[in-house]
């Protein structure tokens, strides 16, 4: 074959020993045919998203040790930012132009709609489909890639969410819960998440496929945890902020997926201004939907697998 190159891909043999399996490329690139043109509609692949969805779930419940270790570092988080404020109010009352048991309240939310979301789901599944060599099997699936991956994130929220509800009395006592500040925002506040965790899991996919030019991404993952944590205002409020931060992050994706959720909860953002924070909720989740598809119309052009 004239110019052709090849992929060498790990797959299992019938022994249990692993086996290159080479897939002819042209030009050192991918099959020329795309993967996506034999795709099923996508009503006829919800079926099949929602299995990987369940089967997702389960194996996140099946590690919940490991997840309530997790989730007792982020309630431990919670309890010292809740004495750190208490402290700082006791000294200097009315510090922030925010009342302390809202403050409180809106940092116990942050940090579990921070901690709820599983970005290391994604992002340490691709990589070790792409080490592995399988991740060829998910991209030739009659079901599109970026939906599997969607569905992986559906998943493990669904586990979370599960032991989130069942730690509320343990989160209660180490931070404060209170219902929503009013009629509004116990209406809003539903869409405000749902729009939130599109956006998360939209940048811990674009995050995630960064495998595909560079199979390990542990080191990215942890700065953007480590970075978006602050700048989401997991940590403080992002009305707080400086005034030039404050206008940073107005071109930033990350107040999106925390603060104005919570803000909207508390109270801190309503009226119009809560209508303003859906509608750059919803314009990230259109921006970053598409940046992941063009990102992976070039990653499916770079794969790069490791077999044997």
């Amino acid at each position: 074959m004239t110019g052709a190159s090849t992929v060498p891909v790990g797959r299992p043999d019938v022994d249990g020993t692993d086996e290159q399996e080479v897939i002819p490329t042209s030009s050192g690139a991918w099959p020329t045919a795309d993967p996506i043109g034999s795709q099923l509609p996508w009503w006829r692949q919800l079926r099949s998203l929602r299995k990987v969805a369940s089967t997702r779930a389960a194996v996140f419940l099946s590690y919940r040790n490991t997840m309530l270790l997790l989730l007792g570092v982020s309630v431990v988080r919670i309890f010292m930012l809740k004495k750190v404020w208490q402290a700082l109010y006791a000294a200097r009352p009315g510090a922030l132009a925010i009342p302390l048991g809202d403050l409180l309240v809106y940092l116990t939310l942050a940090n579990l709609i921070a901690w709820s979301f599983p970005t290391h789901t994604v992002t340490r599944y691709l990589r070790d489909r792409i080490r592995e060599g399988s991740v060829v099997f998910d991209v030739v699936r009659p079901v599109g890639f970026l939906p599997q991956m969607v569905a992986q994130l559906v998943g493990s929220l669904q586990g979370s969410m599960l032991i989130i509800g069942l730690s509320l009395p343990l989160v209660a006592f180490a931070g404060s819960l209170a219902l929503p500040a009013g009629a509004q925002a116990a209406g809003l506040f539903p869409l405000s998440l749902v729009l939130a965790y599109a956006i998360a899991g939209l940048l811990a996919l674009l995050l995630a496929m960064v495998a595909f030019w560079t199979v390990e991404v542990n080191g990215m993952v942890m700065l953007y945890v480590l970075v978006s944590s602050f700048l989401s205002g997991a940590l403080v409020p992002v009305r707080v902020f400086p005034a030039g931060l404050r206008a940073v992050l107005d071109w930033l994706p990350f107040p999106a997926t925390t603060y104005v959720p919570a803000g909207i909860y508390v109270g801190s953002i309503r009226g119009h201004a809560a209508w303003q924070g859906i509608g750059v909720q919803a314009l990230w989740v259109l921006v970053l939907a598409g940046l992941a598809a063009l990102v992976w119309r070039r990653a499916i052009h770079r794969l790069v697998v490791q077999g044997g």
